[in-house]
C-alpha cells in the first residue's frame, strides 16, 4: 500500500464525522420491534434491491427473498445469482464492508448467510446504534430526514430536517381516522380553515414554526422524484386564482374518495418561491435531492441541479446543499458551486452509487471549487449497519484522491489531512450551523 495513502487513510479514519444525510429511525428501535426482521429483509429495503432488479431479479422474487417467514437459505438460493453480479457495485461493496467489520464475517455469501442471519438477530439490542454510529464510525452527528415521526429524535445521534413536499405536492399520510387527508390534518392540528392560497401559506408557516420550536434545523426538497426542479416565477394574483380553482375542484369532487389535493404546476412553482422567501428570512438551509433517483425506471432528467439556476440567483442568502453530487450531472454541480456562493456540494449517497464516479467528481471539485464548499459523506440509509460500509468507501475515496494531489505536488500531506478534516467535519458543521 502506498505510504502516503496509508498515512492519509489512517488520519481520516481517526477524524470525527458529520454525516450530512440519513433516513434512520429517529430513535433506536426497541428489541421487540425487531423480532420479525431478518437480515435479507432489512438489507434489501433499498439500494441493493435496485441493483438486483436491474440485474434481472423479478419483483415477485424480491418479495419472496425479503419474506422473513421463509427459510433464509432457500431465499438465498433465489437471490444468489443476482447478488453475485451486483457484489462489486458500490451498494454490494458497502454491505460486505459492513458485515466484515460489524459481524466479523467475510462478506455476504452462501457460506456466511446463515451465520450472518443469527448474528444479525442477536445484534438488535439496545446499544447497536451507539456501536455502529459512534464506536465504529466516529460520527459526531447525523442530519436526519426520517420517514417516521414528526420532529422528535435522539439528540445524541441526530438533528432533523423537514420535508416541504406536502405544500407543493400533497402526499398521502398515515393519519388518524378523523383526519383523512393532509388538509384536514392541518386544519385539526393548527385550528385553522383552509380554503385559499393565503390559508395554505398560513398552514405552512404554522407547521414550520412548530418544527423549528421542536429542534428542526433546516429544510429538505425531494421534488425531483415527482416533477422537474425548474420552478418558474409565478405572481401571487395568478397563483391565488389557480389555487382557488384547484381547491374547489378537489373539495367538491374527489376529496371524499380519500384523494389528496392536487395543485397545478404554476401553484407548485409559486409555493417553492414562497418557501424560499421564508427560508431567507429564517436563515434556513435547504437540502435538495438531485441526480439519480432511488429505485428503477425513473426519469433523472427532472433532477438535474442546473435546472435550479434561477433559484440560486434569486435567493443569494439561502444556503442550497446539493445532494448526491447531482450524479450523473456532477459536472453541472461543480460549475454551480463554483459560480454561486450559496451553492454547496454534498457527496451523500454518491460513494455507493459509484465509487469511481465519486472519486472523479472529487478530483474535479477540488480543482474547481473552494474546498470549504464540499461535504464528503452522508450515509443516506434506512438501516444502520450499512452506514459503516458507506463511510469506509468514502474514506478510501477521499484518501485516494488526496494522495494523487499530494503526488502532483498540489499540496503537502499535512495540507491534505487538513482538507480531509474540512470535508468530513468542518464544512458540514459550518454549512448547517451546528455549533450556532
Amino acid at each position: 500500500m502506498n505510504k502516503i495513502y496509508k498515512n492519509l487513510l489512517t488520519a481520516i479514519e481517526e477524524m470525527p464525522v458529520i454525516d450530512t444525510h440519513e433516513h434512520l429511525s429517529p430513535f433506536e428501535p426497541q428489541e421487540e420491534q425487531r423480532d420479525n426482521i431478518d437480515v435479507l429483509q432489512e438489507y434489501l429495503i433499498h439500494y441493493m434491491s435496485s441493483d438486483l432488479v436491474s440485474a434481472g431479479l423479478s419483483k415477485k422474487q424480491l418479495e419472496t427473498v425479503t419474506d422473513p417467514d421463509l427459510d433464509l437459505l432457500k431465499r438465498w438460493n433465489i437471490v444468489e445469482p443476482y447478488w453475485e453480479v451486483c457484489r462489486y457495485t458500490g451498494y454490494g461493496r458497502a454491505l460486505d464492508l459492513s458485515v466484515k467489520k460489524i459481524y466479523g464475517l467475510e462478506g455476504i455469501n452462501r457460506e456466511t448467510i446463515e451465520l450472518l442471519g443469527n448474528k444479525f438477530k442477536k445484534s438488535k439490542k439496545p446499544g447497536h446504534y451507539e456501536y455502529v454510529l459512534k464506536d465504529l464510525c466516529g460520527i459526531e452527528l447525523s442530519i436526519l430526514d426520517a420517514f417516521s415521526g414528526r420532529f422528535d429524535c435522539d439528540q445524541k445521534f441526530f438533528r432533523r430536517v423537514w420535508q416541504i413536499l406536502n405544500y407543493i405536492i400533497p402526499m398521502p399520510l398515515e393519519l388518524p381516522e378523523k383526519t383523512p387527508d393532509i388538509v384536514a390534518w392541518l386544519e385539526s392540528e393548527y385550528n385553522i380553515t383552509i380554503n385559499s392560497l393565503d390559508d395554505w401559506q398560513e398552514a405552512f408557516n404554522l407547521e414550520l414554526e412548530d418544527n423549528l420550536a421542536n429542534g428542526v434545523i433546516g429544510l429538505k426538497n425531494i421534488l425531483g422524484y415527482f416533477r422537474t426542479l425548474k420552478f418558474e416565477n409565478v405572481n401571487y394574483k395568478k397563483a391565488k386564482k389557480l389555487f382557488f380553482r384547484d381547491f374547489k375542484k378537489w373539495n367538491s369532487g374527489v376529496r371524499q374518495q380519500g384523494i389528496n389535493l392536487r395543485l397545478s404546476r404554476e401553484v407548485q412553482d409559486y409555493m417553492m418561491h414562497y418557501i424560499l422567501q421564508i427560508a431567507d428570512k429564517k436563515e434556513l438551509f435547504m437540502q435538495i435531492h438531485t441526480g439519480l433517483l432511488e429505485g428503477n425506471g425513473e426519469d433523472i432528467t427532472n433532477s438535474n441541479p442546473a435546472l435550479m439556476c434561477n433559484l440560486f440567483k434569486k435567493y443569494p442568502e439561502v444556503t442550497f446543499d446539493i445532494f448526491h453530487i447531482g450524479y450523473p450531472y456532477y459536472g453541472e454541480t461543480s460549475a454551480l458551486s463554483k459560480m454561486f456562493p450559496n451553492v454547496f456540494i454534498d457527496m451523500c449517497w454518491s460513494h455507493i452509487i459509484s465509487p469511481a464516479a465519486s472519486r472523479q467528481a472529487l478530483r474535479d471539485f477540488l480543482d474547481a471549487v473552494p474546498y470549504n464548499k464540499i461535504s464528503a459523506f452522508g450515509g443516506d440509509y434506512i438501516f444502520v449497519d450499512a452506514v459503516y460500509g458507506h463511510l469506509q468507501l468514502a474514506r478510501e475515496n477521499v484518501s485516494q484522491v488526496l494522495t494523487e494531489k499530494v503526488k502532483q505536488n498540489i499540496y503537502s500531506e499535512e495540507k491534505a489531512v487538513e482538507i480531509a478534516r474540512h470535508l468530513f467535519y468542518e464544512n458540514p458543521n459550518n454549512i448547517f450551523k451546528l455549533n450556532h
